[in-house]
């Protein structure tokens, strides 16, 4: 076997399901990570069982980072910021094979509605937010000239390109940025995409060109999944795929509206005598879940108690979630979504839903009225598991992971 290939990931490498992305290519590749400024903002060390990290601080130009680590491809989450930018344009110039890996199911509808921001501040969070700058200055100066030397270093069309995009993006968000600046030049050599469906709602987000290399590999982060069959005896549970809709303040929720759900699903579940599971996102602040701690038929789960779960859970509820993916193809589980959001009623989950692996609801009485005649809801949805998996899922077969190694130790594009 030769030299294991090196290779760049940018991408928040903290996140677990995002390293899990890369199981199978762990000792077959060398990975170093590129995510933060400096190792200070780095959230755990997980990172480590597959390769080492970097930071942005310590290169003076994208040019010179890749002189530093000669990568033998560029693996990117997402080509978002200033330095992702520039960093291709750098791969470009060099001739470095490039990639946009997958890492979620899209959203078909925009999550535009946001809280407004509060407009009071107190003395603390201002006191807080400029010691931060403080402690973050040299870190700050640092990534400013990474910026100005990878300039300086393009030829006149790409300099000009990259201007173009700091200056829209420094006034617009992503998708709106990439739509206004359409170019190549913004673009990763080859998609590595979990299915038809999904890229196709990030071809139309991203305006790519439809002659764009692509390939499908299955999401290995449900790899796990493959082997789920249903149990002899179902449980008379709702597992709850939670969402950080508050915490990120999206579709205009907030603390106060989620607790009000939160009481109410309760209710539904205790009336109806069902036990709720709950698996909360990574990003999400678990405070209201565990003021309920004393409810008896509630129980949140993490991603091992989640996989022993699965054979036996019949129903699952979700707002919008990657994770209901797998659940939506297995033959024995109903999916339900919840679309009534503060902003509106918004369709939300929609590819579930027109895929005819879902149920969407606008109120937790609807959930109710349900659950007596559950197994309806569930012949329903059943006969469009396959085309879902076809569709959405592309191969369902414990070896998307695989797919993805073969991608990374290929010597083609």
């Amino acid at each position: 076997m030769g030299e294991a290939p090196n290779i760049l990931f940018i991408g928040n490498y903290s996140r677990l399901d995002y390293l899990s992305l890369l199981k199978d290519s762990r000792g077959h590749c060398r990975f170093t990570f590129l995510f933060y400024a400096s190792p200070k903002e780095e959230k755990n060390t997980t990172y480590k069982k597959y390769g080492e990290a970097i930071y942005w601080q310590d290169f003076t130009s994208a040019d010179q980072l890749l002189s530093a680590v000669t990568p033998s491809k560029v693996v990117f989450l997402y080509i978002e910021s200033y330095n992702h930018v520039l960093l291709n344009l750098a791969c470009q110039k060099a001739t470095i094979p490039t990639y946009l890996l997958e890492h979620g199911l899209r959203a078909a509808v925009s999550f535009q509605y946001k809280n407004k921001p509060q407009l009071k501040t107190s003395i603390k969070t201002k006191l807080d937010l400029y010691l931060t700058i403080l402690r973050d200055l040299r870190s700050r100066i640092r990534t400013r000239r990474f910026l100005l030397n990878s300039l300086k270093e393009l030829s006149a069309n790409d300099k000009a390109f990259a201007e173009q995009f700091i200056r829209v993006r420094s006034k617009h968000n992503y998708l709106d940025t990439v739509r206004e600046v359409s170019s190549p030049k913004r673009l990763a050599g080859h998609y590595v995409s979990f299915s038809p469906k999904i890229f196709k709602i990030h071809q139309e987000q991203e305006a790519l060109p439809n002659k764009q290399a692509r390939s499908f590999i299955g999401i290995p982060y449900f790899d796990k999944f493959c082997n789920v069959t249903r149990a002899k005896h179902l449980q008379r549970a709702i597992l709850l795929i939670d969402q950080p809709l508050a915490e990120q303040g999206l579709l205009q929720w907030d603390r106060a509206n989620k607790q009000v759900f939160i009481q109410e699903l309760l209710k539904v579940c205790s009336e109806h005598r069902y036990k709720l599971y709950v698996k909360p996102h990574p990003w999400q602040d678990l405070k209201l879940w565990e003021e309920q701690r004393s409810t008896t038929n509630l129980e949140i789960v993490d991603e091992e108690k989640l996989l022993a779960l699965a054979p036996s859970i019949p129903l699952v509820l979700g707002f919008y979630s990657t994770l209901l993916m797998p659940f939506a193809a297995f033959r024995h589980t109903t999916v339900i979504t919840y679309e009534n959001h503060p902003a509106g009623k918004l369709l939300i989950s929609q590819p579930f839903i027109e895929s005819g692996v879902a149920h969407a609801i606008c109120s937790l009485k609807e959930l109710g009225g349900i659950l007596p005649n559950l197994e309806k809801l569930h012949q329903q949805q059943f006969p469009h598991k396959a085309t879902f998996i076809n569709d959405w899922l592309y191969k369902f077969d414990g070896k998307s992971g695989e797919r993805l190694r073969d991608i990374l130790l290929s010597g083609e594009l």
